[in-house]
């Protein structure tokens, strides 16, 4: 044996159970087998064994030293086919056979090696046939699971497996169906080849491919579909095998080839069948999961939208986006109805290319809100083309094509609030989670309206428990005024002034409502100073005046038991103190006197000074001028009334 061929069967033996190159260095090119063998001969060219490698589990019968230096003619002498092919080898051509040996099938690889020259020699390759066969299973399956890897979706496998099933096994026709009855029913997810024909052939096939009780009798084996012997339409053996992962029965595989499969190639078939089912049935769990996932982060979008809002119309259009994002619908809509006048009215709608809901419904679709309002029930119509054909020529269905309809009743608190609508223009296939998420987003809009109607109705009584209070006050100053005729008007004017320096001073809007209702009530304590000095026409004494200067006092005895009140008590309580300490009741001193005081004080000696009184006529409003700015530092807060020149435009 020269050195290059025992370099040859060196590399055989220690070839990995892969694809090798097809030729080593020094020695001439010929195909090398996937599978390492298990015994290898080599011949000269005479047929003489002249060197031998039993391998790992050698056959007893054929020993390197009952073998070399034989024929191989007479060593083989029980196997003619096989000789045949030795025959072939050495007149330089490969040849392969298949020998038996008691219970033990060969495959024998015949690979000439510088053929016609004097170095001549054959090397006879024995691989074991059934390691063979389990080792072609083997890469088969690594390369299904390979394919595999690159489906981004489950609905992306089933292409995938039937293309590998092509290139194994050169079959002509293969369909894959999926279910989980009852729940679900089979349905035929994919086919290739002639069975993705139209005619009468093709739809008997699918019919037996969905039936449960065939995909039943598989029991996980690939087994020959003998009720298909009928159909006399179509051409060669189908084969199916069941599709199971985790004892549930996802489909079956189905195969076509117009020769029959033979063992090897049906145990291939079953173990792609396990491998995609678990696969497919990983693919399916994941997906849902992340359809979980971004469904509970769109119900928190939504009760962010519900928490966050009081703008009926924005929440309504944030769960209108989440149910055609969730749900796979191409528009959807809320419709509310009115329990006292029985009439319903469009709220919001998405996803609408030329109607406009809003313009009114036929009569037809109105039935359909009616049902379910009425009914307190989900109107399912998946396909309206099976269900109510009579709707696909009316109105919106007609308009925008739609071919599904689902009306969910919105109820919150036992009372129906209206109805959420989705459409969709191709029929739709959905399973239970899909149903019940639907009427979680319909419980959802419920409960947001039901929300937007309560703060409605709060904001309604707060405004008239406001305007009650604000006629309360304003019946009070009235009071005053009947009793008190020389400042009659005094009140209305220094209102309106007073809110307009205290927003120039920097006071809060929120504060304004409050600085309103104290400028109304600064004098509501004269309803405790008798008639006799308040519309005395001559000056008061000094005893009068103490009297008169209590006034501010019954203000606060008089405000302070009212709550909402309290923090309008600072100008009724405080408008007479001033600046530098001098004024009354409490002696307060600059910053100590609240702000709006300050703000109304100023405002109060304008407009009193500038109006006549029974006792004096009106100044001239220079005087008045003058007047406050002479008394900045002493009665008036000097900022308070730097900021009052320049909002009312007071002259130099």
């Amino acid at each position: 044996m020269v050195s290059g061929s025992r370099l040859i069967i060196k590399q055989l033996s220690l070839m990995p159970n892969k694809k090798t190159p097809a030729s080593l260095p020094g020695s001439p090119p010929f195909p090398f087998p996937a599978i390492p063998p298990r015994m290898l001969w080599s011949l000269n060219r005479e047929g003489i064994i002249d060197w031998v490698d039993p391998g790992r589990d050698p056959d007893p019968a054929w020993i390197p030293a009952g073998l070399i230096g034989r024929s191989v003619f007479t060593v083989l002498e029980d196997h003619p086919a096989l000789l045949d092919q030795v025959c072939l080898a050495l007149s330089g051509t490969s040849a392969q056979g298949e020998i038996q040996r008691a219970d033990r099938s060969w495959t024998c690889q015949l690979i000439p090696i510088a053929p016609g020259g004097e170095n001549h020699q054959i090397l006879c390759l024995f691989t074991e046939s059934s390691l063979q066969g389990r080792l072609w299973i083997q890469e088969a399956l690594t390369g299904t699971a390979a394919a595999l890897r690159k489906a981004r979706s489950h609905e992306e496998m089933p292409p995938l497996i039937t293309r590998q099933l092509q290139v194994l096994l050169g079959v002509e026709q293969t369909a894959i169906s999926l279910g989980n009855p009852p729940e679900t029913p089979y349905k035929l997810l994919f086919s290739w080849g002639d069975w993705q024909g139209k005619g009468p052939s093709s739809q008997a096939l699918a019919d037996y491919f969905i039936d449960p009780r065939i995909i039943h009798k598989l029991n996980g084996r690939c087994s020959p579909l003998e009720e298909l012997a009928s159909l006399e339409a179509y051409p060669g053996p189908v084969y199916g095998t069941a599709l199971t992962a985790n004892n549930q029965q996802l489909g079956a595989l189905w195969v076509g080839r117009s020769q029959p499969l033979n063992d090897l190639e049906r145990q291939l078939v079953h173990s792609v069948a396990e491998m995609a089912a678990s696969a497919l049935q990983r693919a399916r769990e994941h997906e849902l999961t992340r359809r979980r996932l971004e469904r509970l982060s769109a119900l928190h979008a939504i009760d962010q939208a519900i928490s966050g809002s009081f703008n009926l119309s924005l929440t309504l259009h944030i769960i209108l986006e989440q149910v055609i994002s969730q749900l796979g619908v191409d528009a959807a809509d809320v419709i509310l109805f009115d329990p006292d006048s029985l009439e319903t009215t469009y709220a919001e709608g998405l996803g609408f290319r030329r109607y406009q809901p809003q313009s009114g419904t036929s009569q037809s679709h109105h039935n359909l809100i009616r049902d379910a309002l009425y009914k307190r029930q989900l109107v399912a119509l998946p396909d309206l083309a099976e269900e109510r054909p009579d709707l696909l020529g009316s109105g919106l269905f007609s308009i925008e094509n739609f071919r599904s309809y689902h009306g969910v009743p919105l109820i919150a608190k036992g009372k129906i609030k209206g109805v959420l609508e989705v459409f969709h223009r191709a029929p739709l296939q959905v399973d239970r989670e899909w149903y019940e998420f639907l009427r979680t987003l319909g419980a959802q809009a419920a409960i947001a309206m039901d929300n937007a109607a309560l703060v409605e109705n709060l904001r309604r009584t707060n405004l008239m428990l406001d305007q009650a209070y604000n006629t309360t006050l304003e019946g009070w100053v009235r009071a005053l005024d009947l009793r008190d005729a020389c400042t009659a008007g005094h009140t209305q004017r220094v209102v309106e002034r007073t809110l307009k320096l205290a927003g120039a001073v920097g006071i809060s809007p929120q504060q304004l409502v409050h600085i309103r209702r104290g400028a109304l009530l600064h004098d509501i304590g004269k309803l405790g100073i008798p008639d006799r000095i308040l519309n005395k026409t001559g000056p008061l004494t000094d005893e009068e005046w103490d009297l008169m200067r209590k006034h501010p006092v019954y203000a606060r005895d008089m405000l302070e038991p009212i709550e909402f009140l309290h923090p309008a008590l600072p100008i009724p309580t405080s408008h007479h103190e001033k600046w530098n300490g001098g004024g009354y009741p409490d002696g307060l001193r600059g910053a100590q006197i609240p702000l709006e005081a300050r703000v109304f004080a100023v405002i109060d000696v304008w407009d009193a000074l500038s109006s006549p009184r029974p006792y004096r006529d009106a100044w001239p409003a220079e005087k008045v001028n003058n007047y406050i700015r002479e008394q900045a530092g002493a009665h008036f807060d000097p900022q308070v009334v730097e900021i009052w020149e320049k909002v009312f435009g007071i002259p130099d």
